[in-house]
């Protein structure tokens, strides 16, 4: 891997790591606010407290898993000319 695609990859996963913070904001928003005006309770606890508390926390490791085996690479940082 050259050190331009080195860079590319870097960039691509900083970028994903962006969208993912806001798609897992305007969940968080819909699961917690969005689900506030049903009332619905589970063992006394309102329903929007955990779907934006655990809801939220759940979401967010399924996308970090994703990232990990979709978008992110394994590579070394050090440049391939300077080893020899």
């Amino acid at each position: 891997m050259s050190l331009k695609e080195k860079y590319r990859q870097i960039k691509k996963e900083a970028a994903v790591c962006v969208i993912g913070l806001i798609v897992l904001i305007i969940f968080w928003i819909v699961a917690g606010f969005g689900v506030s005006r049903l009332d619905i309770t589970v063992y006394h606890t309102p329903l929007w407290a955990i779907t934006g508390c655990i809801g939220t926390w759940l979401f967010s490791v399924v996308m970090v898993v994703w990232m990990i085996k979709k978008v992110f690479k394994d590579f070394s940082l050090e440049d391939e000319d300077e080893k020899e």
